[in-house]
């Protein structure tokens, strides 16, 4: 009794929940803890198919929820609305139809991505165009005063899920594979926690097979899957972190305090924090996938 009343039970829901000033990573320390817990079941779920596709798809949604919030809510929509087209898609046969299926879905997914990503970068172009018309044209009515940014938030990983349920869609119309065999199935694929918010992207006809795969690995594999995971981890939170806060951080802020040799040296050390972040952001997924089974 005294041990659960020195705990601090708000904190730890504090920490279980989403915290949009603090966004959980996938390179962070609460992530790696969270695995750490999340690995133990999924060994013993290994030969139960259908309890490891629910148990992985329950803690992928969660992870996603503890980086974006509510916009899991987002990508389990973009998750049934390609699911469903798929669906519709192996059962059409007549090749008009099919093409209509194909284009709504892409309608959905590109028209989702677009708001989110261009709303503002179109609105003001749009903005400046009907502008200059009424200038040419002599419509003063049509001269507004200005552009009022909308205060939009980008989902993460957007753009991967976003292709990633494209390409299933196109695999399915291509009859280069068969349509998931249910939504459980196809939301682990969407949702597969190691890929999610920074890819790299998977195509379905490499993935969804894997699925109903005996999982095995072998000691060399294991091995490959630490490495990558202990050198992407390198990667991103030492060379890319560091070079970032120490370095092109300080040089970007204020360029003019520094000589052109040490602004052109941020600039390549940008190039080098980009490739570092998202190869190390590649190799931690490939290695985690790897230790899960998945290739």
């Amino acid at each position: 009794m005294h041990f659960f009343d020195s705990m601090d039970i708000s904190r730890l829901w504090d920490i279980l929940q989403y915290d949009a000033s603090a966004p959980m990573i996938f390179s962070s320390g609460t992530f790696f803890i969270l695995f750490l817990l999340f690995l133990p079941l999924y060994i013993l779920l290994r030969r139960q198919t259908g309890l490891r596709i629910v148990y992985v798809s329950l803690f992928s949604l969660y992870f996603y929820y503890k980086s974006s919030g509510l916009f899991v809510l987002l990508l389990l929509a973009a998750a049934t609305s390609d699911f469903l087209i798929g669906r519709l898609l192996s059962r059409q046969q007549i090749q008009v139809r099919r093409k209509l299926l194909v284009a709504l879905s892409m309608c959905i997914n590109l028209g989702e991505l677009s708001y989110f990503k261009f709303f503002n970068f179109l609105g003001e172009m749009l903005f400046s165009l009907i502008q200059e018309i009424g200038l040419v044209t002599n419509r003063p009515e049509w001269i507004m005063t200005d552009w009022e940014h909308w205060d939009i938030i980008l989902p993460v990983g957007i753009s991967f899920y976003t292709f990633q349920t494209m390409s299933y869609t196109i695999d399915v119309y291509r009859r280069e594979i068969e349509p998931a065999k249910s939504f459980l199935d196809f939301a682990f694929f969407v949702c597969f926690f190691p890929q999610l918010v920074a890819g790299p992207i998977v195509r379905a006809k490499d993935f969804i097979p894997q699925i109903y795969q005996k999982i095995q690995l072998t000691k060399e594999e294991t091995s490959l899957a630490l490495f990558l995971i202990i050198g992407g981890l390198l990667k991103k939170a030492v060379i890319s972190d560091y070079i970032s806060l120490n370095f092109v951080d300080r040089v970007f802020d204020a360029p003019n305090s520094y000589t052109a040799i040490e602004n052109l040296m941020a600039v390549y050390g940008y190039t080098l924090q980009i490739y570092c972040d998202f190869s190390g952001y590649s190799d931690m997924a490939i290695g985690i996938a790897l230790l899960l089974g998945f290739r």
